[in-house]
């Protein structure tokens, strides 16, 4: 296993740190407001192969370390984990196979229901993340949530949902 999947799989796991000293369960712990200012966890909890000039401490998903996703039902597990802190921090909950919005969903407190918010990229990389980690069906759903209440009860625009959509192919 290469260094950079290494970093990925034991992070996942709770066996390792990020960049930041910090587990996986310590991000899951952070307040919903700690969670919308802090940036640098979302790439560590949902890996893509692109890396960028603004996260150059993350490691990126390697062919190797989607592999790792692909045959290890533990490592998919806790990536579900981080995707059901994600959605508590989105203001939805699980319903049946999919998602639904929560009773306190609101602009206020969720922006990313308005037209432009910085959300709607973490939004994308954790469609793109779950879609390459071998977990497409769960990446389909969360999409296709997204897309309704976002459009339903926010203002998010029919460009953002493009690429919501081609995030998941």
């Amino acid at each position: 296993m290469d260094s950079n999947t290494n970093k990925i799989v034991l992070f996942t796991l709770g066996e390792g740190t990020d960049h930041s000293g910090r587990f996986i369960s310590e991000i899951w712990a952070m307040s919903n407001q700690a969670l919308e200012y802090t940036h640098d966890y979302i790439q560590w909890l949902f890996p893509i192969p692109e890396g960028g000039p603004h996260n150059d401490f993350a490691p990126v998903l390697t062919r190797d370390a989607g592999l790792w996703f692909g045959r290890n039902p533990e490592l998919r597990a806790e990536q579900k984990k981080s995707l059901d802190r994600m959605i508590d921090f989105f203001g939805l909950k699980a319903a049946g196979s999919g998602f639904e919005a929560g009773l306190h969903l609101n602009e206020r407190e969720h922006p990313w229901l308005r037209q432009f918010d910085h959300n709607h990229r973490r939004i994308s990389r954790i469609i793109r993340s779950l879609q390459l980690c071998h977990q497409p069906e769960l990446a389909e759903s969360f999409r296709r949530a997204m897309v309704r209440i976002g459009q339903r009860q926010g203002g998010v625009s029919d460009a953002t949902v493009a690429f919501w959509k081609s995030a998941s192919s």
